[in-house]
């Protein structure tokens, strides 16, 4: 695979020209006059990357399933995407510049590596695969989305370019992309050697996104393999999930973080490996009280989440959250400890993600390419699981092993598309309002705080599997930060019912 000329460069060639940018707007050095599209559209996809290829490199675009550029001799993909601060870090970077400032910077969402390969013969060789050709060297350069709420494609032109990394992944990241090609690779053979009729293929394949997604660590498929209203089938591609991107932001700005990172000593490069592990684990511990698994695994007695703690160290590493571990991060793996009764009931409402409001006020948004709709495909959970035998007595607490769950497409397409629309609906209809608490005398509550009690009145818990709560230790003016429709409220967060969880746990068998 050869590249034309005008793509060839020398490492101090692109030295030059990315420097060169650095601190600039991506309206600044448009020199190819990306920008000038936008007085005839509001939404032009990829335009970031357009800017950077064809203004700072100066090569055409081209949707070939090959290397953008060559420098000295290797071929090399150059990716453009957005970081951000997260809403909850604003107070951490105030009056703080440069590297200071670059460190609380994230990913703002996941990267586009190129399409799923469909046509025979299907690739089985993921070293020569367009997918492994692609992200094997990847040039990112980065750009800060600088703002909040959704910005036409004439807006970007106000964002900076913050700078730049060459990334190579290491041979534990690469397993673990391997493994996710060959679960898409040996899907699509299955099907194409059981249906060679197209049409029945395809009807085949309709959902097949969904169904694989659940045992994909790194890579997710968007958009859905469905048939549109033209008669032709809407296709995926590749994209590395916006939690593994987001590692590697973190590790390009935060230099120290190689120090202080939690990873486990045997690592998985599968969902199956990691199953493997669990189980492992549930027949070394399963039946175990707490006090036996405290002696067992040397943890203190004054420790506050003892069951917690215990799953920390069965892991064989030592944190304050399971969720510090970075093959989960990596992954989208939240490990939420669960304690049940005998009878399988009692688990709590799950606190999920912040909402940033920036896709509500866009009229225009798709579910399926929302930040939300992203969010539940990505993610997965691990519940290692406590049954807990008399309520007064937590010595008598045993743990049951673990239990691994993704949202499928059934709850996502109702359950959080519910959601999502209804509380879009309350913003542009003009219907959010702030819901009082009330007294048996009809008087407004106060809190201890002094603050009315209320809050808005967006899907609560009593009608939704996926509702909003505001999330602050107290409920004061000063905490009410966020403001949506002129309504000053407490940061909104998505939470998980309970009574949902409970079930599905019940649902499925222990690993």
């Amino acid at each position: 695979m050869a590249v034309s000329e005008d793509r060839k460069f020398t490492k101090e060639q692109v030295y030059t020209l990315l420097e060169g940018a650095k601190g600039k707007t991506l309206g600044e050095v448009d020199k190819s006059h990306q920008f000038a599209r936008t007085l005839e559209s509001k939404k032009i996809t990829g335009i970031a990357g357009d800017v950077i290829e064809q203004s700072v490199f100066g090569y055409k675009k081209d949707s070939k399933q090959e290397c953008d550029i060559e420098i000295d001799g290797v071929l090399t993909e150059v990716k453009t995407t957005g970081v951000r601060v997260p809403k909850r870090d604003l107070k951490n970077v105030s009056g703080k510049k440069g590297e200071a400032y670059n460190v609380y910077l994230g990913a703002k969402e996941g990267i586009s590596i190129t399409h799923v390969t469909f046509e025979p013969p299907i690739q089985t060789d993921f070293n020569t695969s367009h997918f492994w050709e692609k992200s094997e060297r990847l040039l990112i350069i980065f750009y800060e989305y600088k703002s909040y709420e959704v910005v036409p494609a004439s807006g970007y032109a106000k964002f900076p370019i913050v700078d730049y990394c060459y990334n190579s992944f290491s041979q534990e990241e690469k397993d673990k992309l391997r493994n996710d090609w060959e679960i898409v690779s040996n899907h699509l053979q299955q099907v194409y050697h059981d249906y060679l009729d197209e049409e029945k293929r395809n009807e085949q394949l309709v959902g097949f996104t969904h169904l694989l997604r659940p045992n994909l660590l790194l890579i997710e498929l968007v958009p859905g393999f469905k048939r549109k209203a033209t008669g032709s089938y809407q296709k995926p591609r590749y994209r590395l999930k916006q939690t593994f991107v987001d590692y590697i932001v973190r590790g390009h700005f935060d230099k120290s973080r190689a120090n202080n990172e939690i990873v486990l000593k045997e690592s998985f490069s599968s969902f199956a490996q990691l199953d493997e592990r669990c189980h492992a684990l549930t027949l070394k511990y399963k039946g175990k009280t707490l006090p036996e698994l405290r002696e067992m695994l040397g943890i203190e007695a004054k420790v506050k989440d003892i069951s917690a703690k215990c799953v920390i160290r069965m892991f064989g590493t030592d944190c304050n959250r399971l969720n510090q571990i970075s093959d989960f991060q990596k992954a989208g793996i939240i490990a939420k400890t669960i304690t049940i009764t005998p009878q399988g009931g009692r688990t709590e409402d799950m606190k999920l993600k912040h909402i940033d409001f920036e896709e509500w006020a866009d009229r225009d948004a798709d579910f399926e390419d929302s930040d939300v709709y992203d969010y539940f495909c990505e993610h997965s959970f691990l519940c290692p699981i406590f049954c807990e035998h008399d309520s007064n007595d937590p010595s008598k607490t045993v743990f049951e092993g673990f239990k691994r769950f993704a949202f499928d497409e059934d709850f996502i397409e109702n359950e959080v598309r519910r959601t999502w629309e209804d509380s879009r609906n309350l913003i542009h209809r003009n219907e959010l309002e702030w819901e009082y608490v009330y007294d048996k005398q009809g008087n407004k509550r106060m809190n201890n705080s002094g603050s009315y009690m209320g809050a808005p009145n967006f899907p609560k818990s009593s009608e939704y599997k996926v509702f909003f709560r505001g999330g602050a230790d107290v409920s004061t003016e000063k905490t009410r930060t966020e403001s949506v429709n002129g309504i000053r409220m407490l940061p909104q967060f998505f939470w998980l019912k309970g009574s949902y969880i409970a079930n599905k746990l019940q649902e499925i068998p222990y690993i």
